[in-house]
């Protein structure tokens, strides 16, 4: 067999490594932040909160109506929750409630997760909790054809981590078909440089959109 012969057989045996490799390179997913997961169950009318690190806390609050309502809040000042401002429409949002309200039944609010980004430091809620108001009433404002684009370039300039909490089983009471007792999966992802509570052991993950 001629030394051109060889190499034609070489190369045509390399080929296809040539061009798996780069498919293989764009399946690999970018690990850049880190996620923690957590169940939680609560029974009427009982809170769930567990701190997460960073000074903040993640709590389930039972409101007057037969629902729970999410929030991440900081431990000193537990008034300012670091979800709402970012993750619009900032009005009628159903997206912290788990139960009925907003449009949406028990059934259906409880049988998708509810997904949402928060914010990690306080000057970034108070830069963000100003802006609000502008964007709720934009002609009480100075500017009011800025109002929304002020708003929108902080909330991605600000640094986020972001929530998914999944309702896992559920129970009503039979009576009233209020919402007697509630099982919850939490994942949460921050980037990598966010310092997460003793007994909240963080794994790598994508950071997501």
């Amino acid at each position: 067999m001629s030394v051109w012969n060889n190499r034609r057989m070489l190369l045509t045996g390399l080929l296809p490594l040539f061009l798996l490799a780069p498919i293989s390179r764009q399946k690999q997913p970018s690990f850049s932040c880190q996620s923690v997961s957590f169940k939680a169950v609560l029974n009427a009318p009982n809170d769930f909160q567990r701190e997460l690190g960073g000074g903040l806390l993640f709590r389930v609050m039972r409101e007057k109506q037969p629902a729970w309502f999410v929030d991440i809040v900081p431990a000193e000042e537990n008034t300012k929750d670091y979800i709402y401002p970012v993750n619009p429409p900032l009005r009628f949002n159903p997206h912290q409630t788990l139960g009925p309200g907003y449009g949406e039944t028990l059934q259906s609010s409880l049988s998708h997760p509810h997904e949402m980004k928060f914010l990690l430091r306080r000057s970034d809620y108070d830069r963000i909790w100003g802006l609000v108001g502008n964007v709720l009433s934009p002609y009480q404002t100075p500017d009011p054809d800025k109002a929304l684009s002020d708003y929108n370039n902080a909330v991605d300039d600000a640094p986020k981590g972001s929530l998914k909490v999944t309702v896992s089983s559920y129970k009503t009471d039979p009576k009233t078909g209020t919402l007697a007792r509630i099982k919850l999966r939490v994942l949460i992802v921050t980037p990598p440089d966010f310092q997460f509570a003793p007994g909240l052991n963080a794994w790598p993950a994508p950071c997501g959109p």
